[in-house]
């Protein structure tokens, strides 16, 4: 069985939308836990845009990924890493990526417990992560296709 291919203009419009993302969360400007205790629709857009940021990245690592495997793996982390072989992504950028996916999952599942100070924190992160991923894929799409 061969792979499914490639589809970038796929993938570049999910980088566009990470790249929105970016513009987003830069609106946002500064935030910490108390700002986001205070502002409810800013916490609830905060957690959302960083939870799309690391769903996006997923979605597009499966895309690659799965594009140059017959078997392709089938968690968030796995994604991840097999991006990371493919050199889509970096050892930095993955391992931040990794990081972020705790997050999601915390704001995913858990998030009546998630610290505001925390996912205050997650925000200049997030910001760094979406836009070296839009590098760092595109550079990829570029050389691969």
């Amino acid at each position: 069985m061969t792979p499914p291919r490639l589809d970038p203009l796929s993938v570049q419009a999910k980088l566009a939308l990470m790249a929105e993302l970016v513009e987003d969360l830069d609106a946002v400007g500064a935030v910490d836990g108390a700002r986001l205790h205070q502002e409810r629709l800013l916490r609830r857009a905060v957690e959302r845009m960083l939870t799309q940021v690391v769903d996006l990245a997923v979605s597009v690592c499966s895309h690659v990924v799965s594009s140059r495997m017959v078997n392709p793996p089938t968690t968030y982390r796995g994604a991840i890493d097999a991006a990371l072989t493919l050199k889509a992504l970096d050892e930095e950028l993955a391992t931040s990526l990794r990081r972020a996916i705790g997050m999601r999952n915390l704001l995913v599942h858990d998030y009546a417990r998630a610290d505001l100070d925390i996912v205050a924190a997650a925000v200049p992160q997030a910001r760094a992560d979406a836009a070296a991923f839009v590098r760092q894929v595109s550079a990829w799409l570029l050389r691969e296709h």
